[in-house]
């Protein structure tokens, strides 16, 4: 952010303005002026709309391009923001090292005390009372373990019985015509059969596989909360997602980012978000399973890998 506040001081001086007279026809205090030229602009994160109107302000007296200028200001607020975020992530990373590596150093001793026989060491009545809380507590699981079995065993023999087909990731659909359930699918709720199998490597580490033949696929984002995001393919940042801040829309529903791809040319992908919170992914129209350990208010990285035959 130097560069930019050196072409300006440059340039005012260039038109022998002092930074008073840039100020008068400017209308922006001394102070910010100064500011600007020293390059200072962390002083004003949160206010980045007031700083573009500043820019602008200033190229026009000056005759510098208030785009270009405005455009620099982002490309390397960005920048910042990213190793902000880098550097916060590496500080974590350290910290839990340092954490693990102290929890291995400590070690409990049980300090040697002195003590009398016959208060401390006859605990023969205290070893009986565990063992009976203990057999106790073995008889009620045995219990309740022979008692849901056999109301299990006792349903699936009773002819009303109905067994409800358990949900699968595939996310397979019934769409038997002689479903009387299914005598309205075709009126708003269409459904879909992706068939995608996805599997969890750890927190937000996903493979997945296609159906054979597959030669196209499509990945979908639901921003559901603001976040900056950037997005590689294959190990390499992907021409195809803007590196940027992403968030609900005005009338706050989630900013969706679809992306399609051909399962020859793709291996994986990876996708780093400021945090995850709020945030829902798609596999062909199919939601990728989160659980809570998946959600994440700091950096996350979400992993993906194509499995394919």
């Amino acid at each position: 952010m130097e560069n930019i506040g050196a072409d300006i001081r440059r340039q005012r001086e260039a038109k022998h303005l002092t930074i008073e007279e840039l100020s008068q026809r400017t209308k922006i205090s001394v102070a910010v002026l100064h500011d600007i030229e020293d390059g200072k602009f962390d002083r004003y994160k949160g206010d980045e709309a007031y700083v573009k109107m500043y820019l602008k302000k200033i190229s026009n007296v000056l005759s510098l391009d208030a785009d270009m200028m405005t455009q620099q200001y982002i490309d390397l607020t960005q920048e910042i923001q990213m190793a902000e975020m880098q550097d916060k992530e590496e500080y974590e990373h350290k910290h839990n090292e340092e954490v693990v590596k102290k929890g291995k150093k400590f070690s409990f001793e049980a300090p040697q005390l002195t003590r009398k026989p016959s208060v401390y060491e006859d605990k023969s009545h205290v070893t009986i009372v565990r063992a009976a809380i203990i057999l106790v507590l073995v008889c009620l699981v045995i219990v309740v373990i022979w008692y849901g079995f056999y109301s299990t065993r006792s349903q699936s023999k009773d002819p009303s019985f109905q067994p409800q087909n358990p949900p699968t990731v595939e996310g397979d659909v019934n769409t038997d015509p002689n479903d009387d359930n299914n005598t309205n699918l075709g009126q708003n709720n269409t459904p879909t059969n992706t068939n995608v199998e996805i599997t969890r490597n750890d927190r937000l580490d996903f493979r997945f596989k296609l159906p054979s033949g597959t030669d196209k696929f499509t990945f979908k984002i639901e921003f559901g909360n603001k976040s900056w995001a950037q997005l590689s393919v294959n190990g390499t940042q992907y021409d195809g997602f803007d590196s940027r801040i992403y968030g609900p829309n005005a009338d706050g529903t989630p900013e969706t980012v679809e992306l399609e791809f051909t399962v020859a040319d793709f291996e994986n992908l990876t996708l780093k978000n400021g945090y995850s919170a709020g945030h829902h992914y798609y596999i062909n129209g199919q939601e990728i399973p989160l659980t809570e350990d998946d959600v994440s208010y700091s950096v996350s990285t979400l992993k993906l890998t194509l499995e394919k035959e």
